[in-house]
């Protein structure tokens, strides 16, 4: 009698418990030295109210990042009713982000992540939710010599509130996060420091939501302390503002999107901007607000997207999407922003604002301005059998102001400019038999350098751009005066045919006519290149296959080259190193 009461008991807690999970095992090798060997392990445990998150890590090393074997992330969630709670690894979003957007991006190895405890209560008309728990951020710093691991981590004892009262189509809230930091100084001298410092960070926001428009606005302030160990007391350090405002109009045939950002949260001068080790207690990492930026998606327009200077930028999108006919859709974002003011220097050489503030994006060099415009035509046809999509960009961006010194009569600037003209194609074409052919080719006409304008009583008197592309054409190794090119021209192809749901292939080819005095070039031949009489130099060539084994297993393999650079996400970017001469494979699957 107890055998069968005990099996009857755990067939009920059988039927009561469900266990889902994915593992995404990732390796990869080339002639450069380079190797990696991780695997991601996921498990989701649901029994009743309860549910379970395990992540388990085996890196030696990763492909980004520092190795790990062991547990990495874990959170025990319980509902009842309107009552929510979260224990461990806490992601959370808090409105757009402004105060709190928390994430884990492993394709720039950036964890926002907060590692303690999370109450939420959410009962019309109220939305309630607090969260305490420790940060502990990894970050490069400009000097960082590896770019596959970071060198600086901030950490973050913290707890905060967010608070919405949701009536018909209106909504407004007020968030809240104060953080106790321990934030490392000086590490460009032999003395390093730490410095403890109280972060607070407040905000209001409005939403009202309708069938002919959507609202959002938000203002925050945050202000930090720093501890004075003399007076055993926190001191006033520094205090800033930030204002992100949405607004989406809806009509028959298109919508509207229009975007403003205005972020003073510090105004570090040209020479600081990109040093967040000695200038502290402005944006902190665990935000992550909207950029206002058209969000590329194109491998050549992302790798020169423009870095939002949270702690200082304003600016604004405009975008349009509209269907032309019912089978041809249009898209156009205009996006611009510069900082809220300019800068020049004194008579001692050093910075100091030119003007006050500015609402609207400024044109002048001094501050840094940016622009884009992009328009993109999609074309359904043959019954949707046939996509093609095709599109052009257009942007302007001063990344650097170097040097600026004016008088009554005269001015000389030195600054840093990348300029780009892009042009992406796609065409795809599904067959009824389940095969399907894609294929996408990119052009961009790409412009980096640095600039000089002087001028004497009104009247310039130079204005010259040096290159920093060239071609090497007598094969010394150095750029000549005459070698040096207005433009780079960039290319990248790929070619790819799939039986769905089985299996596809893709040949990608990514080329560029010039050399980059900063950056390198492919180092070695891989068979592909040397089939296509392709100069290694210019060109990274690979070829990528994937299998669906079961429905649940997906193996991919790649081998060839591939040219990195610059890769941008929500505004956070990284440079990924070239990949020369070598094989990836992933196995990933759901159980």
């Amino acid at each position: 009698m107890k055998k069968v009461i005990l099996l009857l008991s755990f067939s009920m807690v059988c039927a009561q418990v469900s266990f889902t999970g994915n593992t995404e095992t990732r390796l990869g090798e080339n002639r450069s030295g380079f190797y990696y060997n991780e695997t991601l392990i996921n498990t989701h445990l649901q029994y009743g109210n309860f549910n379970n998150w395990l992540q388990f890590e085996f890196s030696d090393p990763p492909e980004l990042g520092r190795s790990l074997n062991g547990l990495r992330k874990m959170r025990l969630e319980y509902d009842h009713g309107d009552l929510s709670l979260k224990l461990g690894d806490l992601y959370e979003i808090w409105g757009r982000g402004l105060v709190l957007n928390s994430l884990d991006d492993q394709s720039i190895d950036r964890d926002t992540g907060i590692r303690g405890l999370s109450i939420n209560y959410n009962s019309n008309p109220w939305n309630i939710q607090f969260i305490t728990g420790r940060s502990d951020i990894q970050l490069s710093t400009p000097i960082n010599p590896d770019m596959r691991k970071h060198d600086y981590t901030s950490f973050h004892n913290m707890y905060g509130i967010n608070v919405d009262y949701i009536k018909n189509n209106h909504s407004i809230g007020s968030s809240f996060i104060q953080s106790k930091e321990k934030h490392s100084v000086n590490l460009y001298s032999t003395i390093p420091d730490t410095v403890n410092l109280k972060n607070q960070i407040m905000s209001i926001k409005y939403i009202y939501n309708s069938s002919l428009f959507d609202l959002y606005t938000e203002y925050i302030k945050n202000q930090s302390f720093e501890y004075d160990d003399m007076n055993n007391l926190f001191k006033g350090h520094s205090d800033g503002r930030g204002l992100y405002s949405n607004l989406n109009l809806y009509f028959n045939l298109f919508s509207l999107n229009i975007e403003y950002i205005n972020y003073r949260f510090g105004t570090l001068d040209p020479s600081e901007r990109t040093n967040f080790v000695d200038n502290y207690g402005l944006f902190q990492p665990f935000q992550n607000p909207p950029t206002a930026l058209n969000i590329n998606e194109n491998i050549l327009m992302n790798r020169v997207s423009h870095q939002t200077d949270f702690n200082n930028e304003i600016g604004y999108k405009i975008e349009l999407m509209c269907m032309l006919n019912e089978w041809i859709e249009f898209l156009g974002i205009y996006s611009v922003s510069s900082q809220s003011h300019s800068w020049v220097m004194d008579l001692n050489y050093q910075w100091s604002k030119e003007d006050e503030v500015s609402l609207i994006p400024l044109s002048e060099k001094s501050a840094t301005p940016f622009k884009e415009l992009y328009g993109e035509l999609s074309f359904y046809l043959l019954d949707h059998k046939l996509h093609l999509t095709t599109g052009y960009s257009n942007s302007y961006d001063v990344t650097k102001l170097d040097f600026y010194t004016k008088t009554d009569t005269s001015s000389l600037m030195d600054y840093s400019l990348q300029q780009s003209r892009s042009i992406p194609l796609g065409i795809s074409y599904v067959f009824d038999n389940g095969w399907s052919i894609n294929a996408k080719i990119e052009t961009q006409f790409y412009t980096k350098g640095g600039g000089r304008i002087q001028t004497e009583n009104g009247v310039t008197v130079v204005d010259t751009f040096m290159s920093s592309f060239y071609n090497d054409n007598d094969g010394n190794g150095i750029p000549d005066a005459d070698e040096y090119l207005d433009y780079e021209t960039n290319r990248f192809t790929s070619i790819s045919i799939g039986k769905s749901p089985l299996w596809s292939a893709a040949l990608t080819w990514d080329n560029t006519n010039v050399i980059e005095t900063i950056s390198g070039t492919n180092e070695f031949d891989n068979p592909l290149e040397q089939l296509l009489g392709l100069d290694q130099t210019r060109n990274w060539v690979n070829i990528e296959f994937v299998y669906n084994i079961t429905p649940s297993i997906r193996l991919s393999l790649l081998y060839g080259s591939l040219k990195g650079g610059l890769v941008c996400t929500n505004g956070i970017c990284r440079t990924i190193e070239p990949f020369n001469d070598g094989f990836k494979m992933s196995l990933t699957s759901v159980f």
